[in-house]
């Protein structure tokens, strides 16, 4: 029997999740991912350790994953089901550990090794692989740096923003922002705007392998039955889908 066989509670440490489930930290299983979690972690989780401007209250994981995912769609770098999910769920893991700073990460080497697995683990939930999603790991981090030229104007104090600002290429020519909109939306709206995204990617993208489908259903925790009650209008209006 493998350790992963055995329930949460016998695989030592373990964090509650929103749906009442449990996530350990060491041995992560495929079965305790739902997207219902990750999005009420990534809504309820702030950029930058919260570190923002005095006018900005908020701005979630959440909304840094739909803009990244909307901007990628229609700006062609994404055709289907396969890639857009993959961008969306890029930051995952940090629904469950938060949004540490990529100093400190860089200095807590244990920690990088628990968050690359466990977003391991959740990508494979999903049925992401190889073979189905071709947009590479390359690519995303490029989308992800050029979109913190967008917000660090928007969310950074001086003189820190500007200290950070000349975000460059490895070649030293500098990035360019992704030219989106950040609506920096309460965690109740994000929640809302993630499961929308997910909503409309999974019902408006082709799929390259069409079972992931199924395997997608199996991974929702029942939220779409919900998804009126918890406003299913407030989305982000800048970024409706273009297929």
């Amino acid at each position: 029997m493998s350790i992963k066989d055995l329930p949460v509670t016998e695989r030592g440490p373990w964090l509650a999740t929103s749906l009442g489930g449990m996530w350990s930290i060491q041995h992560p299983d495929e079965r305790d991912v739902f997207i219902d979690d990750i999005a009420a972690g990534s809504a309820r989780t702030c950029r930058y350790a919260g570190q923002l401007r005095d006018d900005i209250d908020f701005f979630s994981v959440a909304e840094h994953a739909i803009e990244m995912t909307f901007w990628a769609i229609e700006n062609g770098y994404v055709v289907y089901l396969e890639d857009a999910l993959a961008i969306l769920l890029h930051d995952a893991s940090e629904a469950y550990y938060g949004d540490m700073p990529t100093p400190l990460k860089q200095l807590l080497p244990d920690f990088r090794v628990l968050e690359d697995m466990a977003q391991d683990v959740i990508i494979s939930a999903f049925g992401l692989n190889k073979d189905n999603t071709l947009i590479t790991k390359k690519t995303i981090k490029e989308i992800d740096n050029r979109i913190r030229v967008d917000e660090r104007p928007r969310l950074i104090a001086e003189p820190a923003m500007s200290a950070g600002h000349n975000i460059t290429w490895d070649d030293g020519t500098p990035m360019q922002p992704l030219d989106v909109t950040l609506q920096c939306l309460a965690p109740g709206q994000a929640r809302v705007a993630f499961l929308n995204c997910w909503v409309q990617c999974i019902d408006q993208l082709p799929a390259r392998d069409p079972e992931i489908y199924g395997i997608l259903k199996e991974r929702e925790g029942g939220f779409r039955s919900s998804l009126d009650g918890l406003g299913r209008g407030t989305h982000l209006q800048e970024n409706e889908m273009v297929i």
